[in-house]
């Protein structure tokens, strides 16, 4: 299958994927497997990577991809350093601050546990081909058994309380990882009230976009 690589990638990027499709996109790559649509947005760091988070790029290109894709993924392109004093090696650029490295740090965790996105590194050019191709692989693999299970009902007491449970349920459904079934908890007190939700209606939940929302409406229907 054919990587979808944006118009707007440098066209040194673009020639790296031999078979690719060329469009226009709010994101940087799309690739379609067995499992869904998966997004992937590169960002060269330093200088993309900051640069993006100051002038709201990045947050619109998540959103993008929240809207269209299964999963998303950030793809870190190149390296991080930091100078003795602990702040970002951006070489001659500025951009607005200085990053420090624990600024970094907590940007990392709110791209993945605030906003949901996973992180990926692509060291140089071959990584960036090669990871790439290694999600493709992965996400078209129907099973995967490193974990052979879904992990049993968290609970902090001995009994399962009530919101454990629908948090349990909730994190079974396609496409809902543990901060989303928190979301949808706090939403919709009970299964009923999720099964006779609109697509319209679950969008309303902070985080989900259209994708998911008729993911999670179409399984519950058993379409």
């Amino acid at each position: 299958m054919s990587v979808l690589v944006t118009t707007n990638e440098p066209e040194k990027v673009r020639n790296l994927f031999v078979d690719r499709i060329e469009c226009p996109m709010k994101f940087d790559f799309m690739l379609y497997t067995e499992a869904g649509k998966i997004g992937i947005e590169r960002k060269k760091v330093p200088g993309d990577l900051l640069s993006s988070v100051g002038d709201g790029r990045l947050t619109r290109e998540i959103s993008a991809m929240r809207e269209e894709c299964l999963v998303q993924i950030i793809l870190l392109h190149g390296k991080l350093s930091y100078r003795s004093d602990g702040t970002v090696n951006t070489g001659r650029e500025k951009y607005g601050r200085a990053w420090t490295e624990k600024g970094v740090r907590h940007l990392f965790w709110t791209i993945q546990f605030v906003e949901g996105c996973y992180i990926e590194v692509a060291r140089n050019d071959q990584e960036l081909v090669d990871t790439i191709n290694e999600l493709q692989r992965y996400f078209d693999t129907t099973k995967h058994l490193s974990l052979k299970g879904r992990p049993g009902i968290h609970k902090d007491w001995i009994v399962p309380t009530k919101e454990e449970r629908l948090r349990y349920f909730y994190d079974g459904l396609p496409g809902i990882g543990v901060v989303s079934a928190k979301a949808l908890c706090k939403v919709f007190t009970r299964p009923l009230d999720l099964y006779q939700a609109t697509p319209g209606d679950i969008m309303k939940v902070p985080g989900f976009g259209k994708t998911t929302s008729n993911q999670i409406y179409d399984f519950l229907r058993g379409v």
